[in-house]
């Protein structure tokens, strides 16, 4: 690939602001934020310069699909994962050495308030910089010239390029595909195991090479029946054997990473006939996201698009029953914090921006209805990314 040059300026803008001389990222995420490579096993990292060219440190076992993605940014390596391999952070500070010259920067980023990461390629295992990773920076830059640099990566992220807006497509269009299996396969007798497993093998097996994507994992969450259901307000759910009986709902929570980009994905689907209840709802929770999405503009706020889906929720009854935000940033993460479609939101909208809208109503008798899609916000208002028709 060649290297995304509206995101290297835009860091180096965002750093010289800052008045950082350089950003050192040990995170997958923002490696591929500012590399384009997103690493395979999560210990690759990343020295950025405001001035020069960047260094990307890899494992040697990580070469040949880092100097791919990479492009003409400059790649080192060091032994891993094999016998008599390196000690890998005595290897990495030796590169950066190598690359400074002996001119230490006086300000250089780090990560250093990081809590919630998104996984490497190897998503069975995440690698996280602590304690050895800070003392290899500070051998390398000094600990008086480590600054936190978590807010002015989060707000780079805010805002996705041109190139990283087709990436978050593709991963949109595939997650459709896993969509599209759940809404095929709902029916009574089947079980959520069985209903994930569908949604994962359509994601996993059209998704690969679908535009040109290498590597794409499907993470599928399937709630069955009321008592599943109502529930699925909860940050992840709880997949069983349970079997879909006669009007049960069927709730897919789907996050889809394609190359390192994520969609996040929400679709209800009734076994059979659904009752007038949950038609009800859901026709009130399609019109309130729909209201959400036409708020959607540069220039607004994001408390205005989250009442604009709670107003209709509200207007139908329902308001204690939407009990969570109507959306939040993504793209590099399966959830990013910039910006957040929730009541009293202050961020402003602006282009390049992607974001969910996801209202849902939970009533522990009915179950739980909820619908989500990923928005990109254009200079003309919003675009649904990987369009995929909602139904009952």
């Amino acid at each position: 690939m060649s290297l995304d040059h509206e995101r290297l300026t835009r860091v180096k803008q965002a750093m010289a602001r800052a008045q950082l001389e350089a950003l050192v990222c040990r995170l997958p995420e923002n490696v591929l934020l500012l590399s384009g490579h997103w690493p395979l096993a999560g210990m690759t990292f990343l020295y950025f310069p405001v001035d020069g060219a960047p260094l990307c440190v890899v494992p040697h076992c990580d070469e040949r699909e880092a100097r791919e993605e990479l492009g003409d940014m400059d790649c080192a390596t060091y032994t891993h994962a094999v016998l008599g391999c390196e000690n890998p952070y005595e290897a990495v500070a030796k590169a950066f050495k190598k690359a400074i010259r002996g001119r230490r920067p006086s300000r250089v980023g780090f990560e250093g308030g990081f809590e919630c990461v998104a996984p490497p390629w190897n998503t069975a295992e995440a690698c996280v910089p602590a304690s050895a990773t800070r003392a290899m920076l500070e051998s390398v830059f000094r600990k008086k010239a480590l600054v936190d640099a978590t807010d002015l990566l989060h707000g780079l992220r805010a805002r996705k390029t041109a190139w990283e807006q087709e990436r978050l497509r593709r991963a949109n269009e595939i997650s459709a595909l896993g969509l599209n299996a759940f809404h095929k396969m709902v029916a009574p007798g089947i079980s959520g195991i069985e209903l994930l497993a569908h949604v994962e093998q359509a994601v996993t097996i059209q998704g690969a090479g679908y535009k040109g994507a290498r590597r794409v994992r499907a993470f599928a969450q399937v709630a069955t029946g009321a008592a599943e259901t109502a529930i699925g307000y909860r940050p992840m759910e709880i997949t069983t054997t349970r079997q879909l009986a006669p009007g049960d709902l069927a709730l897919l929570e789907l996050g889809v990473v394609a190359d390192g980009f994520w969609a996040d994905r929400t679709r209800v689907c009734a076994a059979g006939r659904p009752t007038p209840l949950q038609a009800q709802v859901f026709k009130t929770v399609h019109r309130a996201q729909q209201a959400a999405i036409a708020a959607i503009k540069p220039g607004v706020k994001t408390a205005v698009v989250d009442e604009a889906a709670r107003a209709i929720i509200r207007s139908a009854g329902y308001d204690k029953e939407f009990m969570h935000v109507t959306g939040h940033g993504l793209g590099f993460r399966y959830h990013e914090p910039i910006p957040l479609i929730c009541p009293g939101g202050e961020t402003v909208l602006e282009e390049g921006m992607v974001h969910s809208v996801e209202p849902g109503v939970y009533f522990a008798d009915m179950g739980g209805i909820r619908i989500e899609d990923d928005i990109l916000v254009t200079a003309a208002g919003a675009e649904i990314m990987g369009p995929c028709e909602a139904h009952l």
